[in-house]
């Protein structure tokens, strides 16, 4: 029974720890000049989606085919609308600086 406690939190670490750093990577590239390094972890994870949605077995009728479908692509988008938010967080703080940096530019003029 001790083991398998062991594995549990052996994995919860790991998860936590791949978690943080995909957040810390896209702070990172979601604060340098340009716009685009940083929308390339968000466009990752909805690639991984919609790869994970191949996954999704056709048993049944339609409608849970379909509804399987939904469940997946809301529950595996979740990371990606995470990293979406911390992104647009981050460029809109750069944005916020740089406008800052405008108007003390033209004060001085």
């Amino acid at each position: 029974m001790q083991m398998a406690y062991t594995n549990t939190i052996v994995f919860i670490i790991l998860f936590l720890g791949i978690a943080g750093g995909m957040v810390a990577l896209e702070i990172f590239l979601a604060r340098s000049e340009k716009s685009w390094p940083g929308l390339i972890p968000p466009a990752f994870t909805f690639l991984w989606t919609l790869i994970s949605c191949l996954n999704v077995a056709a048993a049944g009728d339609i409608l849970s085919v379909v509804g399987a479908l939904f469940i997946t692509l809301l529950v595996m988008n979740v990371p990606t609308l995470i990293l979406l938010a911390v992104y647009f967080v981050c460029r809109e703080k750069r944005r916020k600086k740089k406008q800052l940096d405008k108007m003390n530019i033209q004060d001085l003029s």
